[in-house]
């Protein structure tokens, strides 16, 4: 993996965090019990997608960057 693929994971994760904040606004304004109850899944859903995500860009960025220590053998 390289830095421009970086790049397409960090957006990735910009965008599930958007995402999961516009269910968040839909959640808040829903009307009924059961509305309230869809968005809760849904956003739970899509909290796991973020998380999924940021695990992979951060497991990524280590293989890329490497781990930041400097541990000589």
């Amino acid at each position: 993996m390289n830095e421009f693929n970086l790049s397409k994971l960090n957006a990735k994760v910009g965008d599930n965090c958007v995402f999961v904040s516009n269910l968040a606004v839909r959640y808040q304004s829903a009307a009924t019990p059961e509305e309230r109850m869809a968005m809760a899944i849904k956003m739970e859903n899509a909290a796991t997608m973020l998380r999924i995500a940021a695990e992979r860009l951060a497991t990524e960025t280590k293989n890329v960057y490497g781990d930041g220590s400097n541990e000589e053998s």
